[in-house]
């Protein structure tokens, strides 16, 4: 315990979202960055973003992490993050229904990821190869990439495995058919492939 004391306003000095690069950066040479976290990470003070990924987040009693830090947090640990479904239409202003979870798509099969608030997705090769071609992502959120609005939809409409507002909850009239249609269109080969799986 005496340990975790002399290092907490180390802590304290950490951003709120950290690697363990950052870390090695702001400690003395005689100490060890990984022993540091493992015994922050023993004394519930941090937790990591992902299994064998060093990047981190301070846990504060009360203050939950922000859709920023998520954003930044997602982003350090799985660079190829994308928001899909009803997250990325909530934040677009296509629905009126918020998400009660953030879902994101990884390339990485590996989807474990302790963020609160978070969920992900793992999407076949293919999949990433048809959104670049059909020009399927839209701006950013705190810096991660987003579907656009129909290919949200025809995402969620070929893997299912992620929330949609209510049919009821998305402004249609601020979608292309024409584009949801190419989406649906590029989406329908990798659908055929899920169901036959």
């Amino acid at each position: 315990m005496e340990a975790i004391k002399q290092v907490l306003p180390l802590l304290d000095g950490m951003p709120r979202i950290f690697s363990l690069s950052d870390l090695k950066q702001a400690i003395s040479e005689q100490e060890s960055a990984l022993d540091v976290a493992l015994r922050w990470l023993e004394a519930g003070v941090i937790r990591q973003v992902a299994p064998a990924r060093p990047i981190f987040y301070r846990v504060v009693l009360g203050e939950p992490l922000t859709d920023a830090e998520r954003c930044a947090a997602l982003l350090r640990t799985f660079p190829s993050v994308v928001m899909v479904a009803g997250s990325s239409l909530w934040r677009q202003g296509i629905s009126v229904q918020k998400d009660a979870q953030l879902e994101c798509c990884i390339t990485a099969q590996e989807v474990e990821c302790s963020l609160p608030g978070v969920v992900l997705r793992s999407r076949p090769g293919k999949w990433w190869a048809v959104i670049r071609h059909a020009e399927g992502v839209a701006g950013d959120y705190h810096g991660m990439a987003m579907l656009t609005p129909e290919m949200a939809v025809a995402d969620a409409a070929a893997f299912r495995d992620v929330w949609m507002p209510d049919r009821e909850g998305i402004d249609w009239t601020r979608l292309s058919t024409a584009r949801l249609s190419v989406a649906s269109e590029a989406l329908a080969p990798l659908r055929v492939a899920e169901l036959a799986e």
